[in-house]
Order: C-alpha cells, then sequence, then structure tokens
C-alpha cells in the first residue's frame, strides 16, 4: 500500500526489493526534497504501508535576505522549524503560524526585540521680570538665580530588524525641579543733577513753590515757641514746614537761595505749595520775607 499525501492510496504488488524499486515499478516518481517512511534504501515486506509527503517549494524572507525552500511541513510554524528558522517571543509572521502551506507561498519573519534605557531631559526655566523700586529706571538686578529642571525618564525601545519603530516612556521622575530666574528692573525715576553754591545734588523732582521765613523765637512762633518741630526735631536753619499732602515729612531738600534742608515741621497757614524755611535769627527769616523759589525732592 503506498499512500501519497494529497493523493488516494494506491496497492502494489511486488515481489520484493527496497521501497524505492518498489516505487519505481509503480511509476512513482519522488522528489528530492519529499519525505519518504520507510526510507528508500529499506526492504519491503508483506502488508509494508509506503507513505510519501511531497514538498513545495515556499520563499522565506528573515534576517535581511530572501531565499527559497522545499518544505513538507503542513504550517508555516512547522515550515520555520524544519527549514531551522527559530523565533523570538516577540518575532512577527506573515502569514501568521498557523496557516496552512501552499506552493510558492511567500512567508516574511521580521525580527522584533525591545529594551529599555534611562535618559534625562532638561526643562528651561523661565525668566521673570520683577518690579524693584530701590533701582532706577533702566537698571537691572539678578534676584534669584535660574536652575534647569531635570527629569529621568524610561523609554521602551521596540526594534525592528534592528531599526527602531516605536519609542514609549514607561516611567518618569523629577530628579531637579525648575527654579525660574527673577531680574529685578528698576522703577525709580532716574535722579537728575542740579549744581549750586553748595555742590551737586541729586534730585527726582523740582516745584515751584513761595517759600516764606521763621526762626524758633516767639516773634515767628507765638505759644508754639519751645524750640522744636512738629516732628520732635530741634527748630534750627535746615527744618522747613511743608503740606505733608504735598511733600511727605522726613524728605530732603534743596532749596534755592536757602541750601539743604529736611520736611520735619508743618504749620496751619502752610497748605498746597508752601512752605516755611526755618533761620536762627528773626532777623534772618525777615530779610528772607516771602519769594518764589525752586524746591528739589533730593534723590536719597
Amino acid at each position: 500500500l503506498v499512500h501519497v499525501a494529497g493523493d488516494e492510496a494506491k496497492i502494489v504488488q511486488t515481489v520484493g526489493g527496497t521501497v524505492e524499486s518498489v516505487l519505481a515499478e509503480a511509476g512513482i516518481q519522488v522528489g528530492p526534497h519529499d519525505v519518504v517512511t520507510p526510507s528508500l534504501s529499506e526492504y519491503v515486506g508483506p502488508d509494508t504501508e509506503i507513505e510519501i509527503v511531497r514538498a513545495v517549494p515556499i520563499r522565506v524572507t528573515v534576517d535581511g535576505g530572501e531565499r527559497e525552500h522545499w518544505v513538507v511541513a503542513a504550517t508555516v510554524a512547522e515550515a520555520l522549524g524544519e527549514i531551522g528558522i527559530e523565533l523570538g517571543p516577540m518575532d512577527r509572521v506573515t502569514p501568521g503560524k498557523g496557516t496552512d502551506v501552499t506552493p510558492d507561498m511567500s512567508v516574511q519573519v521580521v525580527r522584533v526585540t525591545e529594551e529599555f534605557i534611562e535618559e534625562t531631559e532638561t526643562l528651561p526655566f523661565k525668566v521673570i521680570r520683577w518690579a524693584a523700586p530701590e533701582l532706577e529706571q533702566g537698571q537691572t538686578q539678578v534676584i534669584r538665580e535660574g536652575q534647569e529642571g531635570i527629569i529621568k525618564k524610561t523609554v521602551r525601545v521596540v526594534y525592528e530588524d534592528g531599526k527602531p519603530v516605536n519609542r514609549t516612556i514607561v516611567a518618569s521622575e523629577v530628579v531637579q525641579p525648575v527654579i525660574d530666574r527673577i531680574i529685578g528692573e528698576g522703577t525709580r525715576p532716574p535722579a537728575l543733577y542740579v549744581d549750586t553754591p553748595h555742590g551737586r545734588y541729586a534730585y527726582v523732582e523740582v516745584m515751584e513753590m513761595v517759600a516764606t521765613g521763621y526762626d524758633p523765637g516767639p516773634a515767628s512762633t507765638g505759644e508754639w515757641s519751645d524750640g522744636l518741630t512738629f516732628t520732635g526735631l530741634k527748630a534750627q536753619r535746615g527744618v522747613v514746614a511743608v503740606d505733608p499732602t504735598v511733600i511727605p515729612l522726613g524728605t530732603r531738600l534743596y532749596i534755592e537761595g536757602y541750601g539743604e534742608g529736611i520736611a520735619a515741621d508743618i504749620g496751619g497757614a502752610i497748605k498746597g505749595n508752601r512752605i516755611d524755611l526755618c533761620f536762627d535769627t528773626y532777623e534772618e527769616a525777615i530779610q528772607w520775607g516771602r519769594r518764589t523759589v525752586k524746591v528739589y525732592i533730593l534723590a536719597d
């Protein structure tokens, strides 16, 4: 009994000999890649069954090359095993491994691997502008230095035939936080300068005001002639009475024709753009009289 895979079984009567001679006598050709059981060199006996599995050609593309192979396997997976192609756990086979083998079919094996790598990413810091009233306009100062942030990432990289085809971040961790840089920008108006008989003074504002004079004695201050000003300073040359809504108390001044002064006193008649200058004597105050002068608000 001779059975050829895919064909009907055929009974062959013979007086003996090898499997090869029996097949030749029966006119059954065997290809070089066909699998014959028992082997062609074995002798047949009574009731010997001979089975022939026909090999078919397939083309396999794997590891950068394409080759033709003759196989007798029933499925793609069996064919690859027969050829000696080992598959990794992630390898992709087209058509699928369970597909039936057919003559001249094409099989493609894509080697798929993965690795996990550590990467770091640098995050830039921002520059924040901050108003700095202690600085003049146009001046800048670094209030706080910036620091770049650092993120550590674990990346899964998938390769197909040695080429990366997919990257996925599977974990990330901030190992250094971002610290923004702060730059102070001056908001104070720049100081101007005036040259006087007493020297050069830096000022931020100049006003035209009506200036009168007084002395600490009763001739000028009447019942309030205790020698002290509203702020508690001793009344003497250089003390100036002002309207605090116009010139804040404690402001350093330079008064045209008078010299340096400090806004340290007030007066009932001193309102708006009026000031009252303290002199050491009544005669000096009378001699000053009433004048319109330039009053410079000095820079600190």
